[in-house]
């Protein structure tokens, strides 16, 4: 046997050796990697989602369209409207589609309180269609509540009457909370995900209340 082929199983049995002591060490190493990567998927999974709902109910707007009226949808059936938390939504506007008909009843000569109105309820409506489901997602469905809030006391604002715009306000919580298991949803979302907020900057209506006019 010769100097190289002596060298070579030398190098040979001290791999061996050092296989074996950290053959152990770098499996549980690679298991708790692996074990890792498998927790913190849901994780990474739910921030992509955040991020995504978040731009949805941000980019959602009232049209003109929705104030006039352009496309009412049909009155929807009582029973079908009330097995679900969404409701019906026929013309695909984000409102609920018997709170879009209540709104207009209730106020069929001022467009610019359909607008406040309509555009409180759209936001409002994202507690019931699934898009709150942390606290980052609840925050951006508030903001948008609170621009509906402050639109709808921008209408009143000539006539400074804050408890008119309570009342109205509570006129479309009436009507989006319709039924018990709307009610709990709306608790439950408070009570699992509420945090601190701040408004957001810029005009409270999605439409310019001075173009419309009455």
């Amino acid at each position: 046997m010769n100097i190289n082929n002596i060298k070579n199983n030398s190098a040979i049995m001290i791999l061996k050796k050092v296989w074996r002591v950290i053959r152990i060490p770098l499996l549980i190493i690679i298991i708790l990697f692996i074990g890792l990567m498998i927790y913190r998927f849901p994780v990474v999974e739910e921030r992509i989602k955040t991020q995504e709902v978040v731009k949805v109910i941000q980019a959602q707007k009232l049209t003109m369209a929705d104030v006039v009226g352009q496309n009412l949808p049909p009155e929807p059936d009582a029973a079908l409207n009330n097995a679900s938390l969404e409701g019906v939504d026929a013309n695909n506007n984000g409102i609920r589609d018997d709170v879009e008909l209540a709104i207009f009843k209730l106020h069929p000569d001022s467009a610019r309180i359909r607008a406040a109105e309509l555009q409180y309820a759209m936001a409002l409506q994202n507690e019931m269609n699934g898009n709150v489901f942390n606290s980052d997602s609840l925050v951006a469905v508030m903001q948008q509540e609170s621009r509906g809030f402050f639109c709808i006391s921008d209408v009143t604002r000539v006539t400074n009457d804050y408890d008119l715009v309570v009342q109205r306000k509570k006129e479309i919580d009436d009507l989006i909370l319709n039924t018990l298991s709307r009610k709990n949803k709306v608790e439950d979302i408070y009570k699992n995900y509420m945090t601190s907020y701040k408004i957001t900057d810029g005009p409270h209506c999605d439409i310019d209340l001075t173009t419309l006019s009455n």
